[in-house]
């Protein structure tokens, strides 16, 4: 397994070295250690970097903070500052580059280890969920784009052979988040939790691409279609949300079928996807 990547930027030769023994006891790898901030901004232009530990106080003509915003050009590693003091000015400064954490020296290690934990889960969280939010705004930009291209006069083979596209599409770029988020933990469910808790992930996926959603007992209903009025011109519109559904469905593992009802009774929902049913 890959080591933390680290940059210790301090001027102290002795607190520096302090420092860098003990990442490395911890387990963390110092790529390197600058007694400059232009000594860091080198370093960091040399090496991928998953933290930075900044004294904001540097002897020459760039501090801590300066280094950082022009590190900050190069890289999205969290910044954890260290330092024993800063005037008012520079600390509001220093606020504005958004640290991870902010540690007062002579640092106890404790406060220190606390610090750069946090500060790493918090970036592999926001990796995370901006890859999840990528993934959702390549779902939703080609279904976008493709429906612009899908028109009622289209031939069955044609449409049969966008829906495989999409499934396909799908299927690779949301399964694997769809197994971190559901699948991953609480493998003892019994079937109803399973279903409960694939609504819940159902509803907000919908209501991330943009729909207006409501959930009542094994159904999801559709009160505001991603494509609004156009979904009467273009029957491919319905035919994806139906692949969706009936695709992470399918994921669950659960058993029965996935039903499928458009524009029943006045006033209602436009669509109504009912889970579990037999098959007929």
């Amino acid at each position: 397994m890959d080591k933390t990547r680290v940059l210790i930027i301090e001027d102290e030769s002795i607190t520096a070295l302090e420092i860098q023994k003990k990442l490395e006891t911890w387990g963390y790898h110092v790529v390197g250690v600058a007694g400059s901030g232009e000594d860091a901004i080198e370093i960091a232009r040399e090496n991928k970097l998953d933290l930075i530990l900044a004294d904001i106080i540097l002897k020459g003509d760039m501090d801590g903070v300066e280094a950082i915003e022009h590190i900050y050009e190069i890289t999205d590693a969290p910044v954890i500052y260290l330092t024993a003091h800063a005037d008012e000015k520079t600390f509001e400064r220093a606020k504005e580059t958004k640290p991870a954490g902010y540690v007062i020296k002579p640092y106890d290690e404790k406060e220190l280890a606390f610090n750069m934990e946090i500060a790493l889960y918090n970036r592999k969280v926001k990796s995370r969920v901006e890859e999840s939010e990528e993934r959702l705004k390549g779902l939703n930009q080609f279904m976008l784009i493709s429906s612009k291209a899908m028109t009622s006069s289209m031939r069955i083979e044609d449409t049969a052979g966008f829906l495989k596209e999409f499934a396909r599409f799908f299927q690779s770029n949301v399964h694997p988040r769809f197994r971190k988020e559901l699948l991953a933990e609480n493998s003892m469910r019994s079937d109803e939790e399973l279903l409960e808790d694939y609504l819940k992930w159902l509803h907000q996926f919908f209501k991330n691409l943009g729909y207006k959603v409501d959930t009542k007992d094994d159904s999801l209903l559709v009160n505001r279609c991603f494509w609004g009025t156009h979904k009467g011109d273009n029957k491919t519109f319905c035919l994806m949300c139906k692949a969706i559904t009936e695709l992470s469905f399918k994921w669950t593992g659960l058993p029965g079928r996935v039903r499928h009802d458009s524009g029943v009774g006045l006033n209602s929902p436009t669509c109504v996807f009912t889970f579990g049913d037999e098959e007929e």
